[in-house]
This record gives C-alpha cells, sequence and structure tokens, in this order.
C-alpha cells in the first residue's frame, strides 16, 4: 500500500506551519493602486474612462465584483471581491496593471502603475458596506470636494450609490418588460 507524501515548501520568511495565502476563492480585497512616481494623472475623463473600461471588462472576465472603486489624482482605490472558487486576484490584477500600463506607456512614454501597489484581505467581520464608505469618502477625506458634493470618478460596478446608504441595484428579470414613458418594451 502507498503512503501519500505531501511536501510544502515555504519561503524563507515564513515560520513553519503556516500555509501561504494563494489569493484565489471568494475573498475581498482593499486595494490602492499608485500611479508611477506619484503623479498626479486621473484628474480628467480622457484618463480616467480607458482605465475605467479596463476595470470593468478585466474584472468581469475574471470574474470578479468590483464594490468600490474611486479614483483619486494620483492613485486608485478599490473594494473587489472574487465571484467564484477560482477567481485570482493575483492574475486579475496583473493582467489590469499590464493592459493599461501598455497603453499608457504608448501614448506618454512611461508607465501609469507605480512597481507596487497596497492590499489587504478584509475580514469576515469587516463589512463591505462600511468598507464601501470609506472608499466613497475618500475625495472628502483628501480634500477633493466637501461633504454633499458629486465626485465624477468614483462608482461600483455591483452597488449604486446614493446619498444615503449604499444598496444593490434593483433586480429585473429578462423576462420582464421595460417600461418607458407610455411605450412597454423587451429588454
Amino acid at each position: 500500500m502507498a503512503i501519500p507524501t505531501v511536501v510544502r515548501l515555504r519561503s524563507a520568511d515564513q515560520p513553519p506551519g503556516k500555509e501561504r495565502f494563494d489569493y484565489r476563492g471568494r475573498h475581498r480585497y482593499l486595494v490602492t493602486l499608485p500611479t508611477h512616481k506619484d503623479e498626479q494623472i486621473f484628474v480628467a475623463r480622457e484618463e480616467v474612462h480607458p482605465v475605467l473600461n479596463s476595470l470593468h471588462e478585466y474584472g468581469w472576465g475574471s470574474h470578479f465584483e468590483v464594490y468600490a472603486y474611486c479614483f483619486l489624482p494620483n492613485r486608485l482605490v478599490m473594494l473587489i471581491r472574487g465571484k467564484e472558487d477560482w477567481s485570482d486576484m493575483k492574475r486579475f490584477l496583473s493582467d489590469f496593471r499590464g493592459k493599461t500600463n501598455d497603453v499608457w506607456r504608448e501614448g506618454h512614454g512611461r508607465p501609469l502603475w507605480a512597481r507596487r501597489y497596497l492590499e489587504r484581505v478584509l475580514r469576515r467581520k469587516e463589512e463591505s458596506r462600511d468598507v464601501a464608505l470609506t472608499v466613497y469618502n475618500l475625495p472628502v477625506s483628501n480634500g477633493l470636494i466637501r461633504k454633499g458634493e458629486e465626485y465624477a470618478w468614483r462608482g461600483s460596478f455591483a452597488l449604486e450609490h446614493t446619498d444615503g446608504p449604499l444598496r444593490k441595484p434593483p433586480h429585473r428579470s429578462r423576462k420582464e418588460p421595460v417600461r418607458r414613458g407610455n411605450r412597454t418594451r423587451n429588454p
């Protein structure tokens, strides 16, 4: 009878008995992507929209929900969550950062993102809503706007933001007709 042997390699700085976190699964992350050399890049629509479109595309393609994002002039802060057991946060960020870096470098001759970024795995007891509100309030805490003012470069692909609490968008069945004025049309 064969006895299965499991070999687990660990890095030199990892204590014995501790498994490395592999960043796969249905985890929630608070991620901050600083710009290259802390440049003030995200100040106009022309800079924000291509990156925002790529975030939506790569989030969807990598099976990640973007609960909240906020483009500050020198960084992008976002709350994301893997939707599948195999959702890979490192792969998602690598693909997203790589694509947007390549496009930016093509047009501007320099990279968009700093080499390093900050990420934190949220604990189970931390509420996504509270962390999302913190992300939404970054323009106020950074002095870009006053409380209650609109800020164009924050939002969510999973939640609606109102002046009140964050809530999920209303769900409509595909078969349910959409009412527009006096006419009804099927989606």
